[in-house]
């Protein structure tokens, strides 16, 4: 008797698992003042607990702050009038896949890599209107005019 409950506790947990795994890319830990994500071509207000998916454009506001850690760990804030892109993101450390490419179209960004930075730097990168950012397992402040 105990088994099938053990079994069917496994059997959830493995799904639910799997349902939060697919349930984003990152979770919006602070936000104050404006904020929008705009995804599939609609503006949405951003809201603490809120979670972000590759392909989610950030913008903040004159009076808006963000923070954001992304399930690998990394923490990303953005100041206020920041326009910032989640290209990609892909955390699969068991079959070793990974990619996590941001893009930063103005604005101030703070960023703290996670598990990417160190299991493979060469899969991150932060692209700026002059130029890339690569990182090597580092923490970074960035302001784009």
């Amino acid at each position: 008797m105990y088994q099938w409950i053990i079994t069917g506790l496994f059997v959830c947990f493995l799904f639910c698992g799997s349902v939060f795994a697919s349930d984003g890319i990152a979770i919006v830990k602070q936000v104050q003042g404006t904020v929008t994500v705009k995804r599939a071509g609609e503006a949405l207000p951003v809201e603490q607990g809120d979670r972000l998916r590759a392909g989610d454009i950030l913008i903040t506001g004159g009076d808006g702050h963000i923070g954001v850690i992304f399930h690998d760990g990394s923490i990303l804030s953005l100041g206020e009038r920041s326009f910032l892109r989640v290209e990609d993101f892909v955390f699969k450390p068991i079959e070793s896949e990974f990619k996590f490419n941001l893009d930063l179209k103005k604005g101030t960004a703070l960023f703290e890599s996670g598990k990417i930075g160190t299991l493979s730097p060469e899969d991150f990168t932060f692209t700026i209107p002059e130029g890339t950012i690569g990182i090597r397992g580092t923490k970074f402040l960035v302001e784009v005019r």
